[in-house]
């Protein structure tokens, strides 16, 4: 795992204590009338002295990644070694004592509780065992094995403080990480929503298309073919034909209005006779319309849906049945949902309409869309029935 800014400043903060420690302990040592810097034991106290500050720092670097605990224990040991063979040099020891301090820092981080205080034990033990050093007689030697205790105790303290607090530091950082990956990837999935919804609206405004208009320029044309061949024989006829032709162009327009007003709020009309009587009339079929049950207030997007269905049916009829009787049914008798069906008595279809054409696959996802469904195939006795059910 690389190392995060917060484990950079631990440990450039560890080596610079330790760094701080072994200079001022050598400084202190060179300082004393007693010291002689040329002597044997003084180029082995260098030497350990050395050894100690490179270990120190070796193990800042790796205090925070995961060691073997064997390894552990042998850096602690060998530590607890190097401060036993400067204390053997016979050095001024007015300031050796600071050397456990680094190493105690670094067992309050690495050590569980048993193996710090065993670390401190054994730092207290050497220092306790020191012979014929001014001071450490009698009471004395007890009141100076305190302070180093306290000693010992203030740095864990401090240590654990700043360990807790990087600690706290990594996870909010790491909380930080996980909350710009939540935000990027709510900000996907709201584009991806958006996307979402611009496509269903497109596939809204196709079924629109298709359902309405489709279904007025069929008339259109119809009536206008009709009225092409009735000219020369029968004027009359040829004009109301055209007149026909007009009034399903202005329907058209008002669907265009319908849909373009999609989002509009619901009138208070329910569903009813009007609106489908008003559909077979601009078909132009013979059409029978039967309402079971008492009519009732249908949301916008049922009541769309329904009228949709038979406007799309009324359209395949005139399109594919051939002379044909149409009946329209609209079934308020259930509570829980309203159905609409619409029954010819023409040809009927070659072969399974649930593989048809684009008009039935648009009616199935708007009625799918409010839960309701549609069923399309050959009627028992002949011709073809559409019938489509929604909640409501």
């Amino acid at each position: 795992m690389p190392e995060s800014k917060g484990d950079r400043t631990f440990i450039n903060f560890s080596n610079l204590a330790l760094l701080v420690v072994a200079v001022m302990t050598l400084a202190m040592a060179l300082a004393s009338r007693e010291f002689e810097p040329l002597a044997e034991r003084s180029v082995l106290f260098y030497g350990f002295l050395g050894v100690y500050a490179a270990g120190g720092v070796f193990a800042n670097r790796r205090i925070l990644g995961k060691v073997p605990v064997p390894l552990e224990w042998g850096y602690f040991l060998l530590q607890l070694f190097f401060y036993a063979a400067m204390v053997r040099c016979e050095m001024p020891h007015s300031a050796i004592w600071l050397l456990m301090m680094p190493v105690v820092s670094q067992a309050a981080v690495r050590l569980p509780w048993p193996g710090l205080v065993a670390v401190s034990a054994v730092y207290l033990g050497i220092n306790s065992g020191l012979p014929d050093i001014p001071g450490w007689a009698g009471d004395e030697r007890w009141r100076t094995a305190l302070s180093l205790l306290s000693a010992f105790v203030f740095v864990i303290v401090m240590t654990k403080v700043v360990e807790a607090a990087r600690q706290a530091r990594e996870r909010a950082e790491a909380l930080a990480g996980e909350l710009e990956q939540a935000n990027a990837q709510l900000r996907a999935a709201a584009a991806q929503t958006a996307e979402l919804a611009a496509a269903t609206e497109r596939n809204r405004i196709a079924r629109d298309i298709h359902d309405g208009l489709g279904h007025y320029l069929t008339v259109v044309a119809v009536q206008l073919q009709a009225a092409r061949a009735l000219l020369p024989a029968s004027p009359e006829r040829a004009a109301e034909a055209i007149a026909k032709a007009e009034e399903s162009a202005r329907g058209a327009l008002t669907d265009v209005r319908r849909s373009v007003g999609a989002l509009r709020e619901s009138d208070g009309r329910p569903l009813g006779r009007s609106a489908l009587e008003g559909l077979a009339r601009e078909s132009g079929l013979p059409a029978v319309l039967e309402v079971s049950g008492r009519p009732r207030l249908l949301s916008d997007t049922v009541e769309q849906a329904l009228f949709r269905t038979v406007q799309e049916a009324l359209t395949n009829v005139r399109k594919h049945a051939g002379p044909a009787q149409v009946t329209v049914r609209l079934d308020f008798r259930d509570g829980a949902q309203v159905g609409v069906e619409v029954a010819d008595t023409g040809r009927g279809c070659p072969e399974d309409a649930g593989s048809g054409g684009y008009g039935l696959a648009g009616l199935r996802e708007r009625l799918a869309a409010v839960g309701g469904t549609l069923h399309a195939a050959n009627g028992a006795s002949g011709g073809f029935v559409v019938r489509a059910e929604v909640p409501g």
